[in-house]
C-alpha cells in the first residue's frame, strides 16, 4: 500500500514540475494540423506560376485549374491580391486553395476524403462571413461630400455608396451646396474582429437644395431587392440624374484633387460638362448603341436608343469605351466613353442631350418614368423598416 502511494505521489509531484517548467503552456496542446503559405499576386504573375513557388505538383495545379473553371477561372486572379495555400502540417500535402475575389465571394479549392474513400477536390464561391456592426453618421456639407467625410475621418467609400443610393435623385457631380445635410444608418464590415470596410447602408437621409431625399434598403418576398423612398417607390428610375457619376470623379475614388464640375446648356441645346480629360461618362439608362465614332461637331460620340421613347447623345469623347460599337447592348450605369476635347470643342468636357420622341428635352426638367415600387404583398414588412430608422 506504501509502495503504491509513494509511486501515485511521485508521478502528482513529477507532473507538478512539468506545469511549473512548461508554464501549463503549450505542454499538453496540441500541434497545429495546417500550416499556410501566402503568395502575394505580382503584375504579370499566373496562378500557375505562383502554385510551383508555394510547391505544388504538376498534376495537382492542372485538377486546380480543371475543377475550378465553371466556378471562378483562375486565369482572373489580379496583381495586389493574394493566394492562400494550405498545407497538413503532418506530411506537408496540399489541402486547400484561398482566394478573394471581391469584397462580397471567396473562392475556395479544397480537398475532401472520407475514410478508404479516394480523394476528392471540390470548388465553391462563397460568402465572405463578415462580423457586421450597425453604425449612425450625420453632417452638414461645408465645401463638398468628400471633404466632409475626409474631415470627419470617414471611410470615403460609404461617401461613394451613398451617392449611389441617390443616384437617380441627385447629380452629385454639380448639384451638392453648402448647407446640405444627410445622415446615414449602415452596416460596418469586420474580419475577425478587425475593420475591413463599409457595407450595406440600410437607410439614408439627404436634403439636397431643401428637397428631403429617404432611402431604405428593403427585399421582400414579392418585392426586388433595392432602396425605396418612405411611401415604397424605388429609388431606381429609367434614367440616371447625370452621365458622369460621383464614384469616377470625386476626390474620393482617385485620391486627388479635381477640377469642379460645371454645367451649362450648350448653344446646340445640350448640357454641357466641363470635366478632366480621360473621365468616365456612364449611359444614363439601358439600351441599344445605335451610333458611336466620329460625329461631325460631337467628335467621337456615342447614341444609345432606350426604348421607342428616349435616346440619349454623348459627345466630344476622346476614345469610346471597350465595346461600344453600332448593335452593342449597354446597362445602365455602363462606361461608354472618355470625356476628351473631339469634334467642335475648346477643351474638355462631355456633351450630353437627352431626346423624346426625337426632340430634345431639358434632362433636368423631365418626368423620368419610376421604377418598380414595392409590392402591396410586402407593405406591412417595409413599413416596419421604415419604422426602424425614423428621420
Amino acid at each position: 500500500m506504501r509502495k503504491f502511494l509513494f509511486t501515485g505521489s511521485f508521478f502528482l509531484i513529477a507532473a507538478a514540475i512539468i506545469f511549473i517548467v512548461f508554464g501549463g503552456n503549450g505542454f499538453f496542446e496540441s500541434r497545429p494540423t495546417e500550416t499556410i503559405m501566402i503568395k502575394e499576386i505580382r503584375l504579370g504573375d499566373t496562378f500557375g506560376k505562383l502554385a510551383v513557388e508555394a510547391g505544388l505538383a504538376t498534376n495537382t495545379i492542372s485538377a486546380i485549374l480543371e475543377k475550378s473553371k465553371n466556378i471562378y477561372d483562375l486565369a482572373a486572379i489580379r496583381a495586389g491580391k493574394e493566394l492562400a495555400f494550405v498545407f497538413s502540417a503532418l506530411d506537408n500535402s496540399f489541402k486547400k486553395l484561398i482566394y478573394q475575389v471581391d469584397t462580397e465571394n471567396e473562392f475556395i479549392f479544397e480537398s475532401s476524403q472520407e475514410e478508404n474513400s479516394p480523394l476528392l477536390w471540390e470548388a465553391h464561391l462563397v460568402p465572405i462571413p463578415y462580423e457586421l456592426q450597425q453604425k449612425e453618421i450625420e453632417a452638414v456639407i461645408d465645401a463638398s461630400l468628400y471633404e466632409t467625410f475626409l474631415n470627419q475621418d470617414w471611410d470615403i467609400r460609404l461617401a461613394l455608396f451613398l451617392a449611389e443610393v441617390f443616384a437617380w435623385q441627385i447629380d452629385f457631380a454639380a448639384d451638392i451646396q453648402k448647407g446640405d445635410t444627410f445622415k446615414v444608418i449602415y452596416e460596418e464590415r469586420y474580419r475577425d474582429g478587425r475593420y475591413v470596410m463599409p457595407g450595406k447602408i440600410l437607410a439614408a437621409q439627404f436634403i439636397n437644395d431643401n428637397k428631403i431625399f429617404q432611402g431604405y434598403y428593403f427585399e421582400g418576398q414579392s418585392t426586388k431587392e433595392g432602396y425605396y423612398d418612405e411611401n415604397g417607390n424605388s429609388l431606381q428610375k429609367v434614367f440616371l440624374k447625370s452621365p458622369l457619376q460621383y464614384k469616377y470623379i470625386s476626390s474620393g475614388f482617385s485620391y486627388a484633387r479635381y477640377n469642379p464640375i460645371l454645367k451649362k446648356v450648350s448653344p446646340h441645346r445640350g448640357i454641357d460638362y466641363a470635366s478632366n480629360a480621360g473621365t468616365p461618362a456612364v449611359a444614363v439608362g439601358e439600351g441599344t448603341v445605335i451610333q458611336a465614332g466620329w460625329n461631325g461637331y460631337y467628335g467621337i460620340s456615342a447614341t444609345i436608343r432606350h426604348n421607342d421613347t428616349y435616346k440619349t447623345v454623348y459627345g466630344h469623347f476622346q476614345s469610346l469605351a471597350k465595346g461600344i460599337k453600332v448593335g452593342a447592348r449597354v446597362k445602365q450605369g455602363q462606361v461608354v466613353g472618355y470625356v476628351g476635347s473631339t469634334g467642335l470643342a475648346t477643351g474638355p468636357h462631355l456633351h450630353y442631350e437627352m431626346h423624346k420622341f426625337g426632340s430634345y428635352v431639358n434632362p433636368f426638367t423631365v418626368e423620368v418614368p419610376p421604377g418598380e415600387p414595392i409590392a402591396e404583398s410586402d407593405r406591412m414588412d417595409f413599413e416596419k423598416v421604415v419604422g426602424k430608422f425614423p428621420f
